[in-house]
């Protein structure tokens, strides 16, 4: 990273990330050497090279590709950059917060058919510790700032309860994949820390996590794999990433790209800020034909006067206000220019952050397109997340006896996020209605048969959400065709025995 965001870092903020360096430099790395065993240190270089021959040659795989990750410095530098502009920068932030509460369903984004597994993932997801309508959409943000995410997990042995932490992604000093499959992270190694809190000091040693995996992993992961995660002795955790390739088990901040110009943007608006009072000054430019200095300054003596006096003067003397011509208007441009471009990067138009530009309500809604596709992508990733929450609490609580279902009941939940589109009904079903009248047309002129008008239709509104089951339908029309005709006599007979009377 470098341009215009690098001078921030000569600030507190780079003499504590470079001071954190250092020490651990020092201390930490050769103590995670010394102390790692020897097959979790292979592990970081496995991805890309295979086990020497004899002779010593060591040769890479063609199956796999070089590790991608950025080195351990810049990684902590990008993590501080990426925190810094969030908190600092409006634009940085109103990214990440758009996101988020486009991508995030209001209330519970799940539900479950069986009435114990409701209760268990809502003691799970209403926790006092977990408080999960508070810090997931937290845990969201914090997964497009730091470009990852990692909560270690502590499960009650009793109910199966599990509850998370959270470790900050500054920790995190390694990810460790399955040496035969780049693609299956194994463990997280953490750093040590020492510091101080309210006076005392505090150290932390450095811990070796096992990240959850589902069930089937175990089948798939390599022999050497499965001896290194003996070694993860420190807890479980659950660790995502996002806006990495494959070979690259750490993820990247979703301001990394745009780091310099958010940075560039907030300095024009600040340069543009200093010369606004500018714009708004003035001088009275007084001038007197054939006078000499002494008769000038005389002049400007009775011209400077209270408000609402009167200044007189003949045909020589002309007083005119002058002010400065800073070319305003293209200042706007040029902020528009940088927002574009840091808006162009998540695909958002420029009305979405209040600049209209030449934007009606039908180019608006085309407009949108490219950005409900991104955030389509960025919803399931924590669609993902959250499908991997819910299957560890029911496994943990069925492994604890608190839970008693089978497996398919235990499986039949879903995790519900909130649909992006927004559909003009009032079109729509303009639509349907002249497709049902051609559909009819087309029946009655035998140009198709019925089962396949049934189908078009059907098609059509499943775009208003309506979703039609074909088998259900001609069940309950043949039904209705069985029971027509057929009355409650004896109701009627009541009715006229009544009317009589």
């Amino acid at each position: 990273m470098s341009g215009a965001i690098s001078r921030h870092l000569n600030n507190e903020l780079e003499f504590r990330v470079a001071r954190r360096i250092a020490e651990e430099k020092a201390t930490l790395q050769e103590e995670r050497v010394a102390s790692q065993p020897e097959r979790i240190r292979a592990a970081s270089v496995s991805d890309s090279l295979g086990a020497p021959d004899a002779d010593g040659t060591v040769w890479r795989r063609l199956t796999t590709n070089p590790n991608r990750d950025l080195i351990p410095v810049m990684q902590d530098r990008m993590i501080e950059i990426a925190y810094w502009l969030w908190e600092t920068n409006p634009l940085a932030g109103w990214l990440i917060d758009i996101t988020t509460a486009f991508i995030l369903a209001e209330g519970l984004p799940y539900e479950a058919k069986h009435p114990d597994v409701k209760a268990v993932l809502d003691g799970f997801w209403n926790d006092p510790i977990n408080r999960m309508p508070l810090f997931f959409p937290k845990h969201v943000d914090e997964l497009h700032i730091f470009g990852e995410l990692c909560l270690p997990a502590f499960t009650a042995a009793q109910t199966g309860r599990v509850r998370f932490g959270y470790i900050d992604p500054a920790q995190i000093m390694d990810v460790i994949t399955d040496p035969e499959n780049v693609k299956v992270q194994i463990g997280v190694l953490t750093k040590g820390w020492i510091g101080e809190v309210a006076g005392y000091s505090i150290a932390t040693e450095a811990k070796k996590y096992r990240t959850i995996l589902p069930p089937e992993a175990d089948y798939v992961l390599s022999p050497a794999a499965q001896m290194l995660r003996e070694h993860f002795t420190d807890g479980d955790c659950f660790y995502w990433s996002i806006n990495n390739v494959s070979n690259s088990p750490r993820g990247r901040s979703s301001l990394l790209p745009v780091a310099d110009w958010l940075d560039a943007y907030e300095q024009y608006l600040f340069d543009y800020a200093d010369k606004w009072p500018l714009l708004n000054s003035f001088v009275w430019d007084l001038m007197v034909d054939g006078a000499d200095d002494a008769q000038i300054k005389e002049h400007i003596k009775a011209f400077t006067k209270k408000s609402g006096t009167v200044y007189g003067h003949n045909e020589k003397v002309t007083l005119t206000p002058s002010a400065p011509k800073l070319e305003s208007i293209e200042a706007g441009e040029g902020a528009r220019l940088f927002r574009n471009h840091i808006l162009g990067r998540f695909g958002y138009p420029e009305h979405w952050y209040g600049g209209g530009g030449d934007v009606n309500r039908a180019t608006a809604a085309e407009m949108s397109s490219p950005a409900i596709k991104m955030l389509k992508r960025k919803q399931f990733t924590v669609k993902y997340i959250l499908e991997d929450m819910c299957a560890y609490q029911i496994r943990q609580a069925r492994a604890a006896r608190y839970l008693r279902v089978g497996d398919e009941e235990a499986g039949q939940y879903s995790v519900m996020l909130p649909q992006m589109e927004t559909k003009d009904v009032a079109k729509l079903g303009t639509v349907v209605q002249q497709v049902g009248a051609a559909l009819i047309g087309a029946e009655n002129q035998e140009w198709i048969d019925k089962d396949t008008a049934r189908q078009i239709f059907a098609a059509i509104t499943a775009f208003i959400g309506v979703d039609i089951d074909l088998d259900q339908v001609k069940e309950a029309i043949k039904e209705q065709k069985e029971t027509k005709g057929y009355r409650d006599y004896s109701r009627t007979k009541k009715a006229e025995v009544g009317n009589d009377a």
